[in-house]
């Protein structure tokens, strides 16, 4: 029994050796990811963020709402793989994405949005790649600046510019909690056009936000409560 479980662990061991030299070399999916996303951007005319740039509280929020174990997890979420699988089973199809950061982010640069087996597994794999070749910084720095926000905007400065005719760092928290629960569906909760419907997943977002430990809910309701200033058309 003992010996099987040793073999076992040699084995994954070697598994993940012969992935990171496979990602290293024979396909460097991080220069891709890095050389797609510079298309994007040039492409929808993002104005690119640093990371340093990118306000913490928006950076709490994306993470507390689309992965919670970002900075942790190898790529992928086995958690949440189990749960979409869970949720998949049963309403009979494939609904549930289970995708981390990492995932979205491959799926914004080096995959469409079809959802089939295949492209899920792909991007499972590119996103192992990128845990071993990227660092998390700048994962989550592409992420936010080639997601799709809603009306014509790309990237998190030109959602911000679009919406609230600002950059990011002249935001309020409000404002930033706000946008950071637009890439979930964009159109269904633009402000411009769906006010209610975008605090509404404004407000799920701070619930998140305290649920992971990032916010009191004293805190919370004081961010709930701040100006949202939209562009005036």
């Amino acid at each position: 029994m003992r010996r099987g479980w040793i073999r076992a662990l040699l084995g994954l061991m070697a598994l993940w050796v012969g992935q990171d030299v496979y990602f290293h070399t024979l396909n460097p999916v991080a220069a891709r990811v890095r050389q797609a996303a510079a298309l994007r951007m040039r492409e929808k005319h993002v104005h690119p963020l640093s990371y340093d740039e990118i306000p913490a509280i928006f950076r709490k929020a994306v993470i507390a709402t689309e992965d919670r174990r970002f900075w942790s997890d190898p790529g992928i979420d086995p958690i949440g793989i189990a749960r979409s699988v869970v949720v998949d089973v049963e309403r009979d199809g494939y609904v549930e994405g289970g995708s981390t950061l990492t995932q979205q982010l491959v799926d914004n640069t080096l995959l469409g949005k079809q959802k089939t087996l295949r492209r899920k597994l792909l991007q499972a794999w590119y996103a192992i790649g990128l845990y071993d070749t990227m660092s998390k910084q700048e994962i989550f720095t592409l992420y936010a600046n080639v997601v799709y926000f809603g009306h014509g905007a790309y990237g998190l400065y030109n959602a911000c510019e679009t919406y609230f005719g600002k950059p990011p760092w002249d935001c309020n928290e409000g404002e930033l909690t706000l946008v950071a629960g637009l890439p979930n569906a964009p159109s269904a909760y633009d402000p411009l056009t769906h006010y209610a419907l975008a605090r509404s997943r404004q407000q799920v977002v701070l619930e998140n936000m305290v649920d992971d430990g990032q916010l009191s809910a004293s805190q919370a309701q004081a961010i709930w409560r701040e100006p949202i200033e939209l562009r005036a058309d």
